[in-house]
């Protein structure tokens, strides 16, 4: 959704290990593993806050207000734990990491819903074509009435909230709050958005297409893994991929003008 308005976001990294830590440690004071979740999601949401508020009306470019941001979030979490892992949580915690509902893993589960809820948003609202709208001509976006500065801002929010979201997943899944965890994982999900289809120049993009994208990277991920290829190479393949997408999206927007 960032992408589709021109927008990048480098810090859902840090947030979604910041949101862990911030779970964990609301589950070691005592809060039930539900509340704590939640909180850390709208925790979340309010870093968000935060990116959308630099972009909007500190007008600092996003790939240079989250670059800073990034650092924020990452040392605050750093900070709190002191560069230590946050353990001994309880035992339920594992539930939305490694539960199932009807046979399906919890994670898919939560990755569908999303995914259904915001190709709603997209398709079916006027905030979701006001993004579209936004990425293809700001300036026309503008002097049509659409409220540029509030959809930005919530577009950042529900992202911050999703990323957290993520956060609270996979602390699930590894019971454990890494302050380093994600790492990278924002290259991950930028490639999954343009592998997709998104366009780095905004107006384009969907929710299909990122899970293909994302799709694409697992099975790319997955394959070096059975071929015992390290992660060092799987590096480099996502960045080729990444380059042949832009490569490729800038041909066809050429041929188009």
């Amino acid at each position: 959704m960032v992408i589709i308005i021109g927008g990048i976001d480098l810090s859902i990294g840090a947030v979604l290990a910041l949101a862990g830590i911030v779970s964990a440690y609301l589950m070691k004071a005592g809060c039930p593993i539900f509340w704590a979740m939640l909180i850390s999601c709208f925790a979340g949401a309010a870093l968000g806050a935060v990116n959308g508020f630099i972009v909007t009306y500190m007008k600092l470019p996003p790939f240079v207000a989250t670059l800073g941001t990034t650092g924020i979030f990452r040392g605050t979490a750093l900070l709190i734990t002191n560069g230590l892992p946050v353990s001994q949580l309880p035992e339920a915690v594992r539930v939305i990491g490694q539960g199932t509902f009807i046979g399906i893993p919890n994670p898919i589960v939560i990755m569908i819903f999303t995914a259904v809820v915001i190709h709603i948003l997209l398709v079916y609202t006027s905030y979701g074509r006001s993004l579209y709208a936004i990425g293809s001509n700001y300036e026309a976006a503008r002097l049509s009435g659409i409220a540029i500065k509030r959809n930005t801002m919530l577009t950042y929010t529900i992202e911050g909230f999703l990323a957290a979201a993520a956060g609270v997943i996979l602390l699930g899944r590894l019971a454990v709050a890494q302050p380093n965890a994600a790492a990278g994982y924002e290259s991950n999900a930028i490639a999954a958005a343009v592998i997709g289809g998104a366009s780095f120049s905004g107006g384009r993009g969907s929710v299909k297409g990122s899970l293909i994208g994302a799709l694409i990277i697992s099975v790319l991920n997955n394959g070096f893994t059975l071929l015992g290829l390290n992660s060092f190479v799987q590096q480099i393949a996502i960045g080729v991929v990444v380059v042949l997408a832009v490569f490729a999206d800038i041909l066809q927007r050429e041929k188009v003008s």
